[in-house]
């Protein structure tokens, strides 16, 4: 089949830099180790998103369950003294992404 679809991004010298060290490892031009890359692994993706929706059980909530969910959302719970004290936890995390 043939190309015909252009992918543009922007990304940081450091990202560039590792992936053009990659593509030169594999042999490959940039443009091909990214795309093979990205489609092998969006593949994997999609076949791993069908394998959790199989699993209904898992991810699927009863009609009471759902709503639930719902209300807690639309008119949630004032936080007491214990949620207060974790959410005071996640201060003292550094963010490393």
């Amino acid at each position: 089949m043939q190309a015909t679809e252009r992918i543009s991004l922007r990304t940081t010298p450091q990202a560039k830099a590792v992936i053009e060290k990659a593509s030169e490892l594999m042999g490959v031009s940039m443009s091909h180790f990214i795309l093979t890359t990205m489609y092998e692994k969006s593949l994997t993706l999609i076949q791993d998103s069908h394998k959790v929706s199989q699993m209904s059980d898992v991810w699927e909530l009863s009609e009471k369950d759902s709503e639930l969910v719902k209300t807690l959302l639309d008119n949630p719970p004032k936080a007491n003294d214990e949620l207060n004290k974790l959410l005071a936890l996640s201060r003292d995390v550094a963010d490393l992404t």
